[in-house]
């Protein structure tokens, strides 16, 4: 075990492992997540980092929801946005939109959420896995790494896009 989290891939495996632990919430792949995003499901997205992580970059088409954010007021601004759709919350790694999913899973479902899932790995591992992210001048690979020891889980990619 000690060696895997060494390894930083095996570092976000573990740090995965232990947020489905902790939080028993319905789980979507990066990969799956992708798919359904390019067939062009209705998906609605949900970022639950700060404005600073989110302002760095995102996946294309996600609303900033701050972490802290109630669930009322939640339902009060996104309900009616929600109905028929599939809603998946990401933040860095999958623990902080765990927590905010545990917390208003059901009320998304009374509202009229078609499926409500947790991004697993987050967007380090959407990134990881080759998707894109974007900031406001559009793709990017620069990604809020949380904190020092977080931010060795993104793997570096080689592209000479700046």
């Amino acid at each position: 075990m000690l060696g895997n989290i060494i390894n930083m891939q095996g570092a976000l495996d573990a740090t995965e492992s232990m947020i489905e632990k902790s939080y028993p919430v319905p789980l979507i792949s990066a990969d799956e997540l992708s798919k359904r995003l390019k067939k062009k499901e209705n998906i609605l997205l949900f970022d639950t980092r700060t404005s600073g992580e989110y302002a760095k970059s995102h996946i294309d088409g996600a609303v900033l929801l701050p972490p802290e954010t109630p669930a009322d007021d939640f339902i009060r601004e996104h309900g009616g946005l929600i109905r028929e759709k599939t809603v998946v919350f990401y933040c860095s790694v999958g623990q902080r939109s765990s927590n905010y999913l545990q917390r208003v899973y059901k009320t998304c479902k009374a509202e009229g959420a078609k499926e409500c899932y947790n991004l697993r790995g987050g967007i380090f591992r959407w990134y990881n896995q080759g998707h894109p992210v974007v900031n406001e001048n559009g793709e990017t690979d620069d990604i809020h790494g949380y904190n020092p020891l977080w931010g060795m889980m993104i793997e570096k990619r080689n592209t000479s896009r700046k």
